[in-house]
């Protein structure tokens, strides 16, 4: 009947979903995740397992360190289905939603905090310029004592904190360029997702990029399992 998913409909939508959509399976799952969880966790072999008229199930191992444990997520559709032919747009749907990077990463991964921050920094410094910046540091007694007791003399910080952030600036939009490559022609994500990542790339540099490159490998495995069966 066309308001319900039947036990080989959800069978065949899930071999579907497992085979050809790996990377989404595995965004899903990890959208799902606390803060803590995805920021110090790693998700692995995240797999559909049923789709009814009010939800979708998922299996997944979830690592933190040397210790795994087997999960389940169930995630509903709001509002519950009318009918089965919308099983595929509300995935699709879904599929873009956890695809999408979320700029509180900033903010709620430790990793991205840091190097974000540290950014922030080397551009202010950058902008005020070596002289000026190293007037400043002179200026103040302490910054005075901790910047000549690790790099010797204020210019010499003021020179080492411009060329870091033009070799920041650099690093991160060629990863950010290679990001976006593998967002729209592997991935497949939408020209406004992918600016999103590679925005967020600029940002905070590799951590970013192993996010994107870890949906690749999954998809990957996913494809050439699907080939050796």
């Amino acid at each position: 009947m066309a308001n319900e998913i039947s036990a080989e409909a959800s069978a065949r939508i899930c071999a579907h979903m497992n085979d050809d959509h790996a990377a989404t399976m595995h965004a899903i799952v990890f959208s799902n995740l606390s803060n803590r969880e995805a920021a110090h966790c790693k998700v692995q072999n995240a797999k559909m397992t049923s789709v009814s008229m009010k939800e979708y199930c998922l299996s997944y191992v979830l690592c933190d360190g040397d210790a795994c444990a087997m999960k389940e997520v169930a995630v509903p559709f709001d509002p519950p289905l009318d009918s089965s032919s919308e099983v595929r747009p509300r995935l699709v749907a879904d599929h873009h939603r956890a695809m999408t990077p979320k700029f509180t990463w900033l903010i709620t991964d430790p990793l991205m905090r840091m190097l974000f921050g540290a950014c922030i920094l080397l551009g202010v410094g950058t902008s005020l310029g070596r002289e000026e910046l190293a007037a400043r540091v002179d200026g103040t007694a302490w910054a005075t004592s901790v910047v000549t007791a690790v790099f010797g003399t204020s210019a010499r910080f003021a020179k080492l904190v411009v060329g870091s952030w033009y070799f920041s600036l650099v690093a991160h939009t060629m990863e950010a360029f290679y990001t976006a490559y593998l967002c729209k022609r592997i991935l497949k994500m939408k020209t406004w997702t992918t600016f999103q990542w590679f925005v967020l790339n600029v940002c905070t540099g590799f951590p970013i990029m192993n996010k994107i490159t870890e949906l690749v490998d999954v998809d990957k495995a996913a494809r050439s399992q699907k080939k050796s069966k």
